[in-house]
């Protein structure tokens, strides 16, 4: 998809995409090397989400993020899994896709924030 909008990605290409992304903005956490950035997201699925970062760690980090949903905070450990560019507020930059593996992220996104 080439976009121009917020969040919108700049890459035209096939999609391997295990689930669904949703536009939502959420504030989050991101830990790692010893330091914590505070950041939203870009979007999110059942399997991962996708934020911004300019410096971004390299692909097969592991991270710890906290994702804050109307004041709920929960932590999920995952792994760095690309890099890609991505508009955010008409401003490129690079967004970092995240991984996460366990059961209890998916059970948070579908009970937290994909609701039909």
């Amino acid at each position: 998809m080439i976009g121009s909008g917020k969040g919108k990605r700049l890459y035209n290409g096939p999609q391997k995409r295990r689930s669904p992304r949703y536009e939502k903005k959420f504030q989050v956490k991101l830990e790692y090397d010893d330091k914590v950035h505070e950041v939203r997201t870009i979007d999110i699925s059942n399997h991962g989400v996708l934020i911004p970062k300019r410096l971004p760690p390299p692909v097969g980090t592991n991270v710890k993020v906290t994702l804050i949903i109307r004041g709920e905070s929960s932590t999920f450990e995952g792994t760095v899994r690309r890099h890609t560019k991505c508009l955010v507020n008409g401003v490129q930059t690079t967004g970092i896709g995240i991984d996460f593996s366990s059961p209890e992220y998916e059970e948070f996104v579908r009970d937290k924030i994909i609701i039909a």
